[in-house]
């Protein structure tokens, strides 16, 4: 009786405890819920950054992404980046938090499933790492679809095809959120799915498992294309209705098949590629002729365009930083890949190349721009480096990851209390309120998303008064479809103009020539009635270098107001002018090829001076095959061009070797706004000087290496044909 008694209470005190630590576990997720909840106040304001507004405008305006528009984001994007406005508020609202709750919900799970109590410590700091204010939303989606895929033992059978279309959707939504984000989610699958190749290669049955493997990532894949394909439609029932034909060809190819097998039971080599089990590959497989056919919204437009934004990010938008920081961070990159080699096992090889993937991606992200992108980098690396210690390793690998934890925790540390040193702003964190119960239960005001509306709008009119018009320019832009040049589009809510946005919606966007030629086609087939225009640009660039076959368009098309012919001035934007479509586009005479000639790094070339003409320069430099290797890994060098004027001034102004092939205005380059207002003064009169004529040109990098020795520069004239006394009456 006391032994039975004495088993009674032992079993009665671990219930207890199990209920105690059970209680207090759910208590801190409780705690972290409001602790780590998503911002919920994303303003409309003006600067750069004002895309966020255009995120939330244009799926309210029935625009087209891939076929009218594209960005870095979907038509989704508004739900993680997007301004707040009264057609989405509560959308974004409910979406920030459904994300939120199955992130925590799965990071619960791996908190869990982690034995140690070092290994537990270190996921929940990875956790706030996640959560850091920098880190986007988008994130969250792409590590929570790494912790599913680290807890999949492998892609087989039916459960792994039904794992592959829940992937697939998940990758095909993260991409109509955030183009990277698809390419993330989808590549980390990819990766895994080759990974598990190489033990079915090695096996002695390995066709019918080859078959298997590839019917599963064509499951994937066409999940993947029906989720982005439908959610590119803005009328959601449209967009389902045209997946019907895929889905009947599917149906029909299951029903004929299963009863090919019943009726021929010796076919069991080709099993997997038939039957119902294959007829979501079939799916996949037709409805990529759909997708092809299909012209708006064009997937393959969106596809390809999205592809020029990242390929050509790398260069346009590329920032130097500290040295030293950079190096740290290849350190960590370096010693979580031996890492992972010393990990890895034949079992776990794909969740491996998915993590390598994933890590080189953030690193992109954190350092193609170092600024505060970097915070991305150095608080994400930790979730990474917690998600492959949960692997059975090949080799005891403690004391080396133990090393480097603790160097994830001091870097953390630095930036958290001293980001100056890398020359950082100190940002908060949510991290800084842990131990401030009162304000962070008090988070629960997020779930108030009228009050939290009101609060946005009213902060939103306080930031856009700076912005605002007069009213006679805003009363006389009223009926006029309106664009913005280079990017302040809190221009448009601020004076509630009809918007008619480019294609690259802003021109430091337009990254590739491509992007470049496609933007001044749009502007050429559909031109706004009124540009609002800003002699501005960023990163050290001239005006004239951002898109030049955009701004050669508007200049061809375009005049200063008649109406407003000087500067029509706000609070934050004093030079700003008002352009408006000419009675007939300007007439160039373009001369044949006046120079052609290959300069080498720091060589300079004495421009041709020719009285009533203006110099184009096509600007060819091209990567050396090393310069390839280190842009596709991680950045290109900034390339800067140094221009002496005929008055004897000199400037520096960085030039885009992603666009500078298009034809950059070289014989004139403004200085300031007010040389760029006579810069259009005089192309209206011909009698008028251009100002700021300039003398040479010279091409200068921090890294010659990463580009061929030779720039070829071709020069072509332009001279204005005489205007006809109509035009200008």
């Amino acid at each position: 009786m006391k032994q039975a008694s004495s088993r009674y209470s032992l079993k009665h005190n671990l219930t207890v405890k199990n209920a105690i630590v059970g209680l207090l576990f759910l208590a801190g997720l409780f705690y972290l819920f409001f602790l780590l909840f998503p911002t919920l106040h994303i303003t409309v304001f003006p600067g750069v950054d004002s895309w966020t507004y255009a995120l939330s405008y244009l799926p309210q305006r029935d625009i087209s992404f891939g076929k009218e528009v594209a960005y870095t984001y979907g038509p989704l994007g508004y739900l993680v980046s997007g301004s707040l406005l009264p057609e989405n508020y509560q959308q974004i609202a409910w979406f920030k938090f459904t994300v939120h709750s199955l992130f925590l919900v799965l990071a619960a799970v791996q908190f869990w499933r982690i034995k140690s109590l070092s290994g537990r410590l270190f996921w929940l700091v990875s956790l706030f790492g996640v959560y850091h204010t920098l880190v986007a939303l988008d994130y969250l989606l792409v590590l929570g679809y790494l912790l599913i895929l680290s807890w999949i033992p492998q892609l087989r059978g039916r459960k792994g095809l039904a794992i592959a279309l829940l992937l697939g959707g998940w990758a095909g939504f993260s991409a109509l959120v955030k183009f990277t984000a698809g390419v993330m989610t989808f590549g980390a699958l990819l990766m895994y799915w080759l990974g598990h190749l190489y033990p079915i290669y090695r096996s002695l049955a390995r066709g019918p498992k080859l078959q298997e493997a590839l019917v599963i990532l064509l499951t994937a894949t066409g999940s993947a294309m029906a989720v982005t394909f439908v959610g590119l439609h803005g009328n959601l029932g449209l967009g389902l209705l045209r997946l019907l034909p895929s889905a009947a060809i599917a149906l029909a190819w299951g029903w004929g098949t299963q009863r090919y097998l019943k009726d021929n039971p010796r076919c069991a080599k080709v099993r997997p590629s038939l039957g119902w089990f294959s007829s979501l590959a079939v799916f996949g497989v037709t409805l990529t002729a759909v997708v092809l056919m299909t012209q708006r919204p064009s997937m393959l437009g969106f596809v390809l365009w999205s592809l020029q934004f990242s390929s050509g990010y790398s260069s346009a938008m590329s920032l130097i930083g500290s040295s030293v920081e950079l190096a740290l961070a290849i350190a960590m990159v370096v010693m979580l890949l031996t890492l992972f080699v010393r990990f890895v096992t034949g079992r776990s090889l794909g969740l491996f190349l998915a993590l390598a993937f994933i890590l080189w991606i953030v690193l992109k992200h954190g350092f193609v721009r170092q600024d505060a992108h970097v915070f991305m980098f150095f608080f994400v690396t930790p979730f990474l480096l917690s998600v492959a210690r949960q692997q059975r390793p090949r080799r005891p690998s403690r004391r080396l990851s133990g090393v480097v934890m603790l160097l994830m925790l001091a870097v953390m540390g630095l930036y958290w209390q001293f980001p100056g040193v890398f020359g950082h702003p100190e940002i908060p964190w949510n991290l800084s309120l842990i131990h401030k119960p009162r304000l962070v239960l008090n988070r629960v005001v997020h779930f108030d998303f009228s009050r939290v509306f009101e609060e946005v709008q009213a902060m939103s009119n306080e930031s856009l008064m700076p912005v605002r018009l007069s009213d006679e320019v805003n009363g006389y832009l009223q009926p006029k479809t309106v664009d913005v040049m280079p990017w302040e589009i809190a221009l448009i809510p601020a004076n509630n103009l009809n918007w008619q946005p480019r294609r690259t919606l802003q021109s430091y966007a337009a990254y590739t020539t491509r992007l470049d030629n496609w933007t001044a086609q749009g502007v050429r087939e559909q031109p706004p009635e009124a540009i609002l225009y800003d002699f501005v640009d960023l990163d050290g660039r001239h005006p004239f270098v951002s898109e030049p076959a955009t701004l050669f368009e508007v200049f061809s098309r375009y005049q200063l107001s008649p109406e407003f012919p000087e500067f029509i001035p706000t609070e934050l934007q004093p030079n700003l002018m008002l352009l408006e479509p000419r009675p007939e586009s300007r007439s160039w005479l373009a001369s044949p090829e006046v120079e052609r000639r290959s300069l080498s790094w720091n060589e300079a070339m004495t421009l041709p001076q020719v009285e009533g003409q203006m110099l184009r320069g096509a600007i060819a430099i091209k990567e050396s095959f090393l310069g390839k290797i280190i842009k596709t890994l991680l950045r290109a060098a900034p390339v800067r061009m140094r221009v002496t004027y005929t008055d004897g001034s000199e400037a520096t102004y960085r030039i885009l070797p992603t666009t500078s092939e298009n034809g950059v205005i070289l014989s004139h380059l403004p200085r300031s706004p007010q040389e760029g207002l006579a810069f259009w003064q005089g192309l209206e009169l011909p009698n008028l000087p251009l100002p700021a004529a300039v003398d040479s040109i010279a091409f200068e990098t921090d890294n010659p290496l990463i580009y061929r020795s030779g720039i070829d520069v071709t020069l072509t004239s332009f001279a204005l044909k005489p205007s006809s006394p109509s035009a200008h009456n």
